[in-house]
């Protein structure tokens, strides 16, 4: 069996998400010494004996850098495999799968290219200043970074997904970032990937935005926090919620919640 599940607002939380008074967190994430990232101290606790038990395996949108700055993983929970890039890469050890990576590159080929994709997004917008940063991710997928979501104009995008997903991209809009992702770079044919080279029958997955939408409704158990993007295209019936299971927490609560129901399955 495998679990695979999101790392950012699934399992580890900024600490704006985090009550001040929470004496049961510890830092999982620092960069330029800045203390980017913490868990709960029952949960690193809880994946360290999951881990042991069945495959853990961490699926997240990070780039390669950006995963490798969690260093709890290294240094405590210890997974073999990490799917990262929204599957557009998997680690094996601390070493970049290419095998996969070059499958990637061949269905990279069928969708339109990343360059015409950002001029079409660019054009589909009256004003663009609201956009910080629009940044190439692992040569792969577009980050736009933005600082108010009442700034983005809903309908022009509205308009920018349906063409994206003609053209075989995604979008997914989480708190201050966008995200264009090409429909091959997704975390289920990774996590698939996984799998089938591992010979494991089951999977039980966790997350809470639509890019961890494909490893919910592929897998034999899932569970997303009830918080976040997927809780809002649940409620307004834009995307089908299947067998999900919502946490009755919220925030870095429902971390714990997550690994109870998984030690169950598990």
């Amino acid at each position: 069996m495998i679990f695979a599940s999101d790392l950012d607002r699934t399992l580890i939380y900024s600490r704006k998400l985090i009550e001040d008074k929470d004496k049961r967190i510890v830092l999982v994430e620092r960069y330029e010494g800045k203390e980017l990232s913490f868990m709960r101290i029952d949960v690193i606790e809880k994946l360290i004996k999951i881990n042991g038990k069945i495959l853990f395996v961490p699926v997240t949108t990070r780039t390669i850098d950006q995963y490798k700055r969690i260093f709890i993983m290294e240094e405590k929970i210890k997974p073999t495999y990490a799917v990262v890039s929204n599957g557009g890469n998997i680690i094996i050890n601390g070493k970049v799968d290419m095998e996969w990576r070059n499958l990637i590159e061949e269905k990279l080929t069928m969708v339109e290219s990343h360059n015409i994709v950002k001029e079409k997004f660019l054009e589909s917008f009256f004003n663009i200043q609201w956009i910080k940063k629009l940044i190439l991710r692992d040569n792969l997928f577009y980050s736009v970074h933005f600082e108010d979501k009442a700034d983005v104009n809903l309908r022009q995008l509205e308009e920018f997904k349906k063409w994206g997903k003609e053209k075989g991209w995604n979008i997914s809009l989480q708190s201050k970032k966008l995200y264009l992702v090409p429909e091959p770079v997704n975390k289920w044919d990774a996590v698939s990937y996984i799998k089938k080279k591992e010979g494991k029958n089951k999977v039980i997955a966790a997350g809470d935005s639509y890019l961890d939408y494909p490893i919910l409704i592929n897998s034999n158990h899932s569970i997303c926090p009830s918080h976040g993007e997927l809780k809002e295209l649940f409620d307004f019936k834009k995307i089908d919620r299947r067998n999900i299971i919502m946490t009755s927490k919220m925030g870095i609560e429902a971390s714990e919640e997550i690994l109870e129901i998984v030690e169950k399955l598990a």
